[in-house]
Parts: structure tokens; sequence; C-alpha cells
């Protein structure tokens, strides 16, 4: 089995791949809050293990084996995230935290009794889906992009939030204060030059979000 390290370098590859986004160590090591070289020495290992490998221009690609095992944890998580909002209540931002701490803990045994008991959920609380109880990695919706690619006057609806920002927790609680969450209805009324942040509006209320946090929110036009 893989050391709590490796999984979690497995899950981060999982999420950016299934966006279809660039894996590059140098996007890792922000994301796990370490450095470029502890990514290195962890993706050697990773390699010999026959759970990713590099593809020519250097990006990082998961095998086989790589993804069946992310795909294991993922689902374990997300069916968490799910019983910790949807059960017991615990607010979005803290659930990921609390799911990372807790999947390691529980048997497939437990985790699929808790699927059951809730019905099979297809997305955890951010929109993301659940592998095994839906198909493949993400469906690819040619109509679902980035808010940061917005442009003024757009009226879009939040599909899902990605979970491998730097500080997932606060980005979450961020968009959550916003009510940007998945389901939101969003009118983009202003977007400022130079990569400057969004002006939207979320129902009743005006809101600004940058770009950065944007690029972890995928909507699609209404």
């Amino acid at each position: 089995m893989p050391t709590p390290t490796v999984e979690a370098y497995l899950e981060i590859i999982y999420m950016m791949a299934a966006e279809e986004q660039p894996v590059i160590g140098a996007r890792l090591a922000e994301s796990l809050h370490v450095s470029r070289p502890t990514v290195t020495t962890t993706l050697k290992r990773m390699v010999r293990e026959g759970l990713v490998k590099f593809d020519n221009r250097k990006e990082i690609q998961m095998t086989a084996k790589g993804l069946s095992i992310a795909e294991r944890l993922q689902h374990r998580h997300r069916i968490v995230e799910r019983w910790l909002t949807d059960v017991l209540g615990l607010e979005w931002a803290k659930s990921d935290a609390e799911a990372h701490r807790l999947e390691h803990a529980m048997s497939d045994e437990v985790a699929e009794l808790l699927n059951k008991h809730l019905g099979y959920p297809t997305t955890c609380p951010h929109g993301n889906p659940i592998p095994g109880n839906t198909r493949g990695l993400l469906a690819k919706d040619a109509k679902v992009f980035q808010l940061s690619a917005a442009k003024g006057n757009d009226r879009v609806v939040v599909v899902r939030i990605s979970e491998y920002a730097e500080n997932v927790a606060e980005v979450l609680d961020h968009l959550g204060e916003r009510g940007v969450m998945p389901g939101a209805r969003i009118t983009v009324t202003e977007v400022a030059p130079l990569k400057g942040p969004l002006t939207l509006q979320v129902g009743a209320r005006t809101t600004s979000l940058s770009r950065e946090i944007a690029n972890f929110v995928w909507v699609k036009r209404e």
C-alpha cells in the first residue's frame, strides 16, 4: 500500500489531470506545501513503484496502477465529504481537510456502507464527481470553463470548485462567504483589465473575486 504522502500526491495529480490541467512539480509543491526538491524525490519513488510517469513535455501522468489507487482514494474522500456536510452539518470549507484525515482510517467496507446510506451521491459538496458513482474522471463538457475566463455580462451557473488550491480551506471559505457555490447563478458585471478582479452579482449581492481564485471555479453559461 502507498504511504499517506504518496496517496496525497496521487490525489492532487488525479484532480489536476481530471480537469486537463498541466501537472508539473512546481504546481504540486505549491498545493502540497513542500519544497520542489522534496517533490522531485517523491516523484522518483512513485516512478519506481509504477504509479506515475513523465511524458515528453516533462508533465506527470498516472499509470493505470496509479489511477486505480487515486480513484479509490477520491471515491472514499468525496463520500466522506458528503457525509460530513449532509449528515453531520460540517461547514463545506472544513470538510476537505477532515475527509483527508478520516479517509485513511476508514475501511473500504465502512466507506461503501456510507455510500449506500447516502444514496450513492454523484458529486461531493464542491460539485466534483465521485469516481465509481459516475463515469470517467469528469464529464467532458466543452461548455464548462473557468470563471476567470468569463467576460462582462456573462450569466453563468457554478458547476464545481477545484480542491487542489494551495490553501483549499481558505479558498472554499472565501467562496462560500460570497455565495459562489455549486448551483449558484452569477452575472459577471465587470472584468477589470490587466488580470484584475471580476465583479459579480450573486443573487441580490454584489461581490468581487480575484482571477487567481476564479481559476478554481468552474461554470457554464445559462
